[in-house]
């Protein structure tokens, strides 16, 4: 297979959903302190900084995500995924199809364990 890809709609996705729910200790208070800060020019301040810190790590934590996707794996499995995401074509597709293939291999095993 060629050199892989990591799609650029996931690292959206996931920088979005870094900045709403894993880093949410700087985006809640933050957002409060925005509120706050409309009569309280420090907290305005205070609440800007917490804000621009959790774009900036959200966007390392998504850059590291991306570089441990790109990254070699001896593990069967997340080669699997990562050959199936970084395949052509549409990347949902893609991962429709990985999972079907593995909940019928999961299948196939539990069948011939019986």
């Amino acid at each position: 297979m060629g050199k892989r890809r990591y799609p650029k709609e996931l690292f959206i996705i996931g920088f979005i959903t870094n900045i709403f729910f894993r880093f949410f200790w700087l985006f809640i208070p933050g957002v409060i302190l925005l509120i706050v800060g409309i009569s309280v020019k420090s907290c305005l301040y205070i609440g800007i900084t917490m804000l621009i810190l959790d774009i900036i790590f959200s966007f390392i934590e998504q850059l590291r995500i991306r570089q441990a996707f790109l990254t070699e794996s001896d593990n069967p499995d997340f080669k699997a995924f990562q050959d199936m995401l970084s395949k052509e074509g549409n990347w949902k597709e893609n991962m429709s199809e990985f999972c079907e293939n593995k909940k019928s291999e999961n299948e196939s095993e539990i069948n011939k364990d019986e």
